[in-house]
């Protein structure tokens, strides 16, 4: 499915196409908004984006079941941008993969990638994705971020970022965190009267929250606040 459509949100909930492939003109701004809430499946989005032009998307991910989504986003004109956030909640026997790459192809590119989850029960959540600068993308700025909290003994987190730079005078980075509930965390809260599952209800809430603020419909930022708190 191509969509070439100027100054645009395109927002899907629970009805994601298989495959979609976008192109955002010069000049343009494409603003992609996805939530799901009932069963994850295997879905692929491409994107290629010229010349100044720029792709905000947002995932909100409350799924169940399991399957791979793949972003795929070329950088093909000067001072084109992609700014991304994926927040997804792993639970029951869940297995998710998320790669979201980006490929910067021209000068004065910028790609800010943010992918956090939280995973629970006997459920698996792995992040993966590239972040390429081919040769001649001088003067770009990229850098992409995969945080995943443990909850549960039996659960499973992996995040595995990959850089490649082909050229000098770039500015890229990555981080990958996968870790335990902080344990400190949980005893500063309960230390002052705050039950453990509260405590697990706040730590959730600050670190997944902030996806709503990517989207402006209302009934759907309800939606999103409610799937947060009846995760955890």
């Amino acid at each position: 499915m191509e969509r070439n459509e100027p100054q645009n949100r395109i927002v899907f909930v629970d009805s994601i196409p298989d495959h979609l492939s976008y192109t955002v003109k010069e000049g343009e701004t494409l603003h992609l908004n996805l939530a799901c809430f009932k069963d994850f499946a295997s879905k692929q989005i491409d994107i290629n984006v010229e010349s100044n032009g720029s792709i905000e998307g947002a995932f909100a991910d409350f799924s169940h079941g399991n399957g791979t989504f793949i972003l795929n986003v070329h950088l093909l004109g000067e001072g084109s941008k992609c700014h991304w956030n994926l927040a997804s909640l792993a639970h029951e026997t869940s297995e998710k993969h998320f790669e979201t790459s980006v490929y910067h192809e021209a000068p004065h590119t910028e790609a800010i990638m943010t992918n956090y989850g939280i995973v629970r029960d006997n459920s698996r959540l792995y992040f993966a994705g590239v972040s390429e600068i081919k040769k001649g993308s001088v003067k770009t700025k990229t850098r992409q971020e995969s945080k995943i909290i443990v909850f549960d003994p039996l659960a499973l987190g992996r995040a595995s970022p990959i850089l490649k730079i082909g050229d000098n005078d770039v500015d890229a980075s990555h981080a990958a965190v996968v870790g335990r509930l902080n344990e400190e965390h949980l005893f500063y809260l309960e230390s002052r009267g705050v039950s453990e599952e509260e405590a697990k209800r706040l730590i959730t809430l600050g670190y997944l929250r902030p996806i709503e603020n990517a989207f402006v419909d209302e009934e759907l930022v309800s939606k999103i606040e409610a799937a947060i708190q009846g995760g955890i």
